[in-house]
C-alpha cells in the first residue's frame, strides 16, 4: 500500500489485498486514495451514512464534567493527524454505556461521514465478539459487498482502516473486555474518535494507543437525588424525603440500582419509596430486590456475575473474602490476613481486581467496596465457601486486629496494664510499627475497622478476641471519643464475663466508669467504681482494690469533694505502693497530690507530687511528666513560691507542647490528658506571672490555655479561664488555678 508523506506527491490511488470467502484466492479493489485534511476527503454518499447508535436514555442526569471532558477532545477539522481514543471504564452498572451513548448522541452531527457502535459483549451473556465478526459487521456497515468481503482478521482490518482513511467518524466500542480486544477496530487515520467502553482500565490502550482514561465513580448525592426524582415524579420524591435519601443509600448511589428501585415506585401507582426501602432494608435481600425480572441486563446480581465470572480462582477467593470484612474500608495487610495469602499475593491480586473495578483504592495501600459490591462479594463467598473456611478466614482476620490494636497500644502505652495474650499469632504477622507517629497514625486509619471488628467478634462469641480488641483501643479514650469508649469498655466487660476473667472485668469497669466521670455522668461512674471495687475484694485483688479506690478519689476531686478523694486515695495507696505497674502508684501520689491542694494542704502535695514525678520518670512515661509537674507548680504556688511554680511550668509545657505537636502531626489532634495538662499548665503559670506583676504574659498564657481547649472541645474548661481574664479587667482580687 502506498501512503502519502510530507513533500511527496500525494498518491491518487491505492491498491488493497482482499481474499474471495468462497475461493480464499487473493483479490486486489483499487480504492481512491484522498488523505487528510478535510478539504481532500473524498465525497460520500449520505444515503449510505451509518447511524449505529442504540436509543438513548430519556432521563439521563448528572454526569456533566464527564460529557465536558469529552466534548474537549472531539477533533477539529485541522487538528494532527491522530486518531482520538477514549476509554470510560468504571465498576458494573456505573452508567459507561449509558454515558457514552447520551454523548454520542449529542455530536454525531459534528462526525458527518457517519457512526459505528457495537457491543463487545466483553461482560455479559454469551461468548465476547471476537474483532474478525466485529470487522465484518463494520465493513458491511460501510458497504463492502459480500463478494468483495476480506477473509481472516488482518486483512478485514486492513481494508477497515483503508475505508475510515480520510472520513470523519464516531466509533462506539462499548463493553470490551481487554486492549486486545480493541486494537484490531481502531482507525488508522486522523479525523475519527474513538470512545471505549469497559469495566477493565484498559491501561494497554493509555499505554500504547495514548488513550485518554475516563473513569466513572458513583453518582454525586444530588446526581443520584435527580436521577430517582425524574423517574418517580417530583412529587413523591418531595413526599419522601426521607425514604427517597435512604432509598440513594441503600442503593449506593449505584445508577443501575437506583433505576431498578425507583422504576418498582414508579411502575406501580401505589406503591411508595417507604415500601420499597423496607425491601432492601434487609442486606441479604438486597441484590435479590435489584435483580428481579427476567432482563438479565437490569438485574444487579447479574451484571455483577458478568464481572465476577471473568476472575481466576485466586482473584474470585480473595474478592468473597473481602467481602467478609466488616469495616468501610481495608488495608493491604488486613487483605492478606482474611485472604489468607502473603502480602505481595494479596498486593497483586488487588491490583487485579481495581483493574476490574471490582474494589476501589482509596489511599495507599487502602481499598474500598461500595455497598452492594461488598454484599454481592459476602454473598459469593456464603454461596461458593464451607462455612468453616469463612469461619476460620474471619478468625484469622479479628486476630489480625486484636494483636496489631495491643501491639500499637503496647508502643504508646508502655507502661499501662494489659490483658495476657491468649490467641494465637495470626499470618500474616503484625504490622511492625517504626515509632509513635506510625502507632498513632494506624489507629486513627483503623478506628472504624476496629469497632466493626469487635462488633463482628462480639456477634460471632468469640470472646477472646473481643476482649483483645476492646483492650486494644484504649486510644479511643485518649482522644475523648467519649461515645465509642463507652461502647467498647461495655463490650469489653461483657467479653470479659464470658471468659470468667474477672480482673478484665474489673479493669474495663474502671475505664468506662473513668469515660462517665469525664462527661460528667457521676452517678454512672459511681456505680462502675462500687462495682469494680466490691469484685476485686471479693476476688483478694489489692492491686485492683487498690486502683478501684484511686477512680473514686479521682471522680471526688472532679467534684470537688477533695477530703473523701483523700480519704480514698490513702486507702488505695499502700494496696499499690512499689507494685507492678509503678504507674498505679504514680497516678494515687498525682491525685493525692491535687486532693491535698484542693484543701489547701500544699506541703503534703508538694510530697505526694515529686513523689508521682519520680515514679513516673523511673517507668518512662513521658506523657505524664506534664500533669505532675504540674502538680508540683500547683503546690508550690500554693505555698507562694510563684518563681518555683513559674520555673515548673515552663518545664511541664516544654515537655506538654512537644508532645502533643507529636500526637497532633500523627492524627490531627492531641489526648485530652495532654490538652487539659498543657492548659492547666498554662493557666498555673499565668496566676503566678500575674502575683509577680507580669500582667502581659499572664494573659498571653490565659488566651493560648483558651485556644488550646477551644481547639480541643474542652468548652466547660474555657469558660474558667476566661473568668480569669475577666477578673484582670475588673480588678477583682486574687486568682486562683483551674
Amino acid at each position: 500500500m502506498v501512503r502519502h508523506t510530507p513533500g511527496a506527491a500525494p498518491a491518487t490511488y491505492r491498491r488493497v489485498k482482499v481474499a474471495e470467502k468462497e475461493t480464499s484466492t487473493i483479490a486486489w479493489i483499487t480504492l481512491p486514495d484522498h488523505p487528510y485534511p478535510a478539504e481532500r476527503r473524498r465525497p460520500v454518499d449520505r444515503s449510505l451514512v451509518p447511524r449505529q447508535l442504540p436509543l438513548a436514555i430519556r432521563d439521563f442526569t448528572g454526569r456533566a464534567d464527564h460529557v465536558a471532558a469529552l466534548d474537549d477532545l472531539i477533533p477539529a477539522d485541522d487538528e494532527a493527524p491522530t486518531v482520538v481514543i477514549t476509554a470510560i471504564d468504571g465498576t458494573a452498572g456505573i452508567g459507561k454505556t449509558t454515558l457514552a451513548v447520551h454523548w454520542a448522541h449529542r455530536v454525531q452531527h459534528r462526525f458527518p461521514d457517519g457512526t459505528l457502535h457495537v457491543n463487545l459483549r466483553g461482560c455479559g451473556p454469551g461468548a465476547p465478539a471476537t474483532p474478525s465478526q466485529v470487522l465484518d459487521g463494520f465493513l458491511r456497515a460501510l458497504d463492502v459487498p459480500a463478494e468483495k468481503m476480506p477473509v481472516g482478521m488482518d486483512e478485514q482490518a486492513a481494508l477497515y482502516r483503508s475505508l475510515l482513511d480520510g472520513r470523519r467518524m464516531l466509533i462506539v466500542l462499548d463493553n470490551a473486555n481487554s486492549a486486545d480486544q480493541v486494537r484490531p477496530l481502531l482507525p488508522g487515520a486522523a479525523g475519527c474518535m474513538v470512545i471505549v467502553t469497559s469495566r477493565d482500565s484498559l491501561t494497554g490502550l493509555v499505554v500504547t494507543e495514548a488513550a485518554h482514561r475516563l473513569s466513572l465513580d458513583l453518582l454525586t448525592p444530588p446526581e443520584a437525588l435527580n436521577l430517582v426524582t425524574g423517574i418517580i415524579g417530583t412529587d413523591q420524591a418531595a413526599a419522601e424525603p426521607e425514604a427517597v435519601a435512604e432509598l440513594l443509600r441503600l442503593c449506593a448511589r449505584l445508577p443501575l440500582a437506583l433505576r431498578i428501585a425507583a422504576s418498582k415506585v414508579a411502575a406501580q401507582r401505589h406503591t411508595t419509596v417507604a415500601e420499597v426501602v423496607a425491601e432492601l432494608a434487609n442486606e441479604h435481600g438486597r441484590l435479590d430486590v435489584l435483580s428481579s425480572g427476567g432482563d438479565e441486563s437490569a438485574a444487579v446480581r447479574a451484571v455483577f456475575d458478568w464481572s465476577y465470572q471473568r476472575l481466576t480462582v485466586d482473584q474470585a477467593q480473595l474478592f468473597r473474602r473481602l467481602g467478609l470484612h466488616p469495616g468501610p474500608d481495608l488495608s493491604l495487610p488486613a487483605a492478606a490476613a482474611v485472604g489468607e495469602v502473603d502480602m505481595s499475593v494479596a498486593r497483586r491480586l488487588l491490583d487485579d481486581l481495581t483493574e476490574a473495578h471490582l474494589i476501589e483504592p482509596t489511599a495507599r495501600e487502602r481499598y474500598r467496596f461500595h455497598d452492594l459490591l461488598r454484599a454481592y462479594a459476602a454473598d459469593q463467598a456464603h454461596r461458593h465457601d464451607p462455612e468453616e473456611d469463612r469461619d476460620h478466614a474471619m478468625r484469622t482476620l479479628l486476630a489480625w486486629y486484636a494483636q496489631t490494636a495491643c501491639a500499637s497500644d503496647h508502643l504508646i502505652n508502655p507502661s499501662h496494664y494489659r490483658i495476657s495474650l491468649r490467641l494465637p499469632p495470626p499470618a500474616p504477622a503484625c504490622i511492625a510499627f517504626h515509632n509513635l507517629a506510625h502507632a498513632l497514625a494506624w489507629l486513627e486509619d483503623e478506628r472504624t475497622n476496629l469497632l466493626a471488628a469487635l462488633h463482628d467478634a462480639t456477634q460471632r462469641k468469640l470472646h477472646r478476641h473481643a476482649l483483645h480488641l476492646a483492650d486494644g483501643m484504649r486510644f479511643l479514650f485518649s482522644l475523648g471519643s467519649w461515645d465509642d469508649v463507652v461502647e467498647v469498655e461495655t463490650l469489653g466487660i461483657m467479653a470479659a464475663g464470658h471468659c470468667g476473667d474477672a480482673s478484665a472485668e474489673r479493669y474495663f469497669l474502671t475505664r468506662r466508669g473513668e469515660a462517665f466521670a469525664d462527661q460528667y455522668r457521676w452517678d454512672e461512674a459511681w456505680a462502675d467504681f462500687e462495682h469494680a471495687l466490691t469484685t476485686a475484694r471479693a476476688a483478694g485483688d489489692a492491686v485492683g482494690e487498690g486502683m478501684t479506690l484511686n477512680m473514686l478519689g479521682f471522680l471526688c476531686c472532679e467534684r470537688g469533694d477533695y477530703e473523701q478523694a483523700r480519704a480514698y486515695l490513702l486507702q488505695g495507696l499502700p494496696l499499690v505502693r512499689n507494685k507492678h505497674p509503678l504507674r498505679y502508684e504514680a497516678i494515687i501520689q498525682g491525685d493525692l497530690s491535687r486532693a491535698c491542694a484542693g484543701l489547701g494542704l500544699y506541703r503534703q502535695a508538694l510530697e505526694h507530687g515529686e513523689r508521682s514525678l519520680v515514679l513516673r520518670r523511673q517507668i518512662g512515661d513521658n506523657r505524664g511528666d506534664p500533669e505532675a509537674l504540674y502538680h508540683l507548680a500547683h503546690a508550690w504556688q500554693g505555698l507562694g513560691e510563684h518563681e518555683k511554680a513559674i520555673g515548673l511550668c515552663r518545664q511541664g509545657l516544654a515537655i506538654g507542647r512537644a508532645t502533643r505537636s507529636e500526637y497532633t502531626i500523627a492524627v490531627g489532634r492531641a489526648t485530652r490528658t495532654l490538652v487539659t495538662s498543657v492548659a492547666a499548665l498554662l493557666d498555673t503559670l499565668a496566676v503566678s506571672l500575674y502575683h509577680i506583676g507580669n500582667t502581659g504574659e499572664a494573659i498571653a498564657c490565659w488566651r493560648e490555655a483558651v485556644a488550646v481547649l477551644e481547639e480541643s472541645g474542652y468548652e466547660h474548661l474555657v469558660a474558667e479561664v476566661r473568668q480569669h481574664l475577666q477578673r484582670i479587667s475588673q480588678a477583682d482580687g486574687p486568682l486562683r488555678g483551674l
